[in-house]
């Protein structure tokens, strides 16, 4: 049986055409794969500063235009509006959960304190015959009232301590997570006035994750960059 002969070394005209063609497609495709990101980024970069200009005095003051043409980088890339996506889903279960806990730890002590009535009821119903015990019963039962509100205020406090020491640590993860996506202005801290600012920046992200691109914004001329 004859061996196929190995004809690799020859390159006609019809395979170089098909190779040249190739390269002049992938290159538009980077093209247009850069265009379209600039695209992006032009617009990104208008809707930040409408926001902005919406915003208190404060918050103007404390982001630069330079912060937003990197937000605007950022949301082009598309990865941020996922990650700040996941952690809002991921914050939105915990405080799901922490919400329930406090439903069920209020309605627990509700019965608590209807437990408690009825037992009392029930005291003073057994000693109405005699009188002169009363006042020792409802001394005995408003003890043991306060005791309770006692008791129930203390589990209430240590809930929502505990709430308020997670949701402060979810900050934290947030701010890491973000920090690490590549978003200016987040990194961990506990200054009310940055995280301020922090959280209106997140805002903006989400109302911009909710809009669609405009549909020309692929088949648009490039604006001059930077704007």
């Amino acid at each position: 049986m004859p061996f196929a002969a190995d004809c690799s070394h020859l390159s006609g005209p019809a395979q170089r055409t098909t190779a040249s063609e190739q390269h002049a497609t992938d290159v538009r495709s980077a093209m247009n794969d850069r265009e379209q990101y600039q695209q992006k980024v032009y617009y990104y970069l208008t809707e930040l500063r409408q926001l902005l200009a919406q915003a208190p005095q404060d918050i103007q003051s404390s982001i630069s235009d330079e912060v937003l043409t990197q937000i605007a980088h950022c949301l082009a890339d598309g990865n941020v509006f996922d990650v700040v996506a996941d952690l809002a889903e991921s914050q939105r279960l915990e405080e799901q959960a922490m919400h329930k806990q406090l439903i069920e730890l209020r309605s627990e002590q509700s019965a608590e304190r209807a437990a408690l009535r009825k037992r009392n009821r029930e005291a003073r119903s057994l000693v109405a015959s005699r009188p002169h015990h009363l006042p020792i019963l409802e001394k005995e039962q408003e003890q043991e009232r306060q005791h309770l509100n006692k008791r129930q205020a203390n589990a209430f406090r240590s809930m929502t301590s505990h709430i308020v020491h997670a949701m402060d640590g979810r900050v934290i993860e947030q701010q890491t997570a973000l920090e690490q996506a590549g978003l200016p202005m987040f990194f961990a801290t506990t200054n009310p006035q940055l995280i301020r600012v922090q959280m209106r920046m997140l805002d903006w992200i989400m109302r911009l994750a909710r809009r669609p691109l405009p549909a020309e914004i692929c088949g648009s001329v490039v604006p001059i960059w930077p704007p």
